[in-house]
């Protein structure tokens, strides 16, 4: 059963992910992503969605010529938001020495609480693999950073 581009391409993903295929990490979009992830799954070469994405089959590992034993034990580093979008800007402003509030991701992004705490708990945590820590400051404020 060959392979398409699309398919190979996505199995190395897997592959470069310690064996996880995140589907934010794909050019794909939309319904063609969503075909070829079936596909995938109707060849037994990813298993089912997890909370961290889709998992390389034993059969997808020796598809495409790669052992689980010898994956790269690091964590993978995350997701890239692109260039000049709000989700960079939160990056940024996170990675400070200091982190960020609430408020000052309000006003520099003009968003209202409940985006900002929605896109730390999902697009920074969830979809992009970032590890969020959060402390009060002098003033009560809570404080968002990426750690390290």
């Amino acid at each position: 059963m060959p392979l398409t581009k699309a398919q190979t391409n996505i199995l190395q993903l897997a592959i470069d992910n310690q064996g996880l295929f995140n589907p934010t990490t794909s050019t794909l979009r939309g319904n063609a992503l969503n075909k070829v992830i079936t596909a995938l799954q109707n060849k037994k070469l990813l298993e089912s969605k997890t909370k961290k994405g889709y998992a390389l089959s034993d059969l997808g590992f020796e598809r495409m010529d790669a052992k689980k034993s010898t994956m790269a034990t690091e964590k993978p580093l995350p997701t890239e938001a692109r260039k000049g979008t709000k989700t960079e800007k939160l990056i940024k402003l996170l990675s400070r020495k200091n982190g960020a509030t609430n408020a000052q991701i309000q006003t520099a992004l003009n968003w209202l609480p409940h985006s900002v705490r929605g896109i730390i708990s999902g697009t920074l945590k969830k979809k992009m693999g970032f590890t969020i820590s959060t402390e009060k400051n002098k003033s009560g404020d809570l404080v968002y950073k990426i750690a390290a």
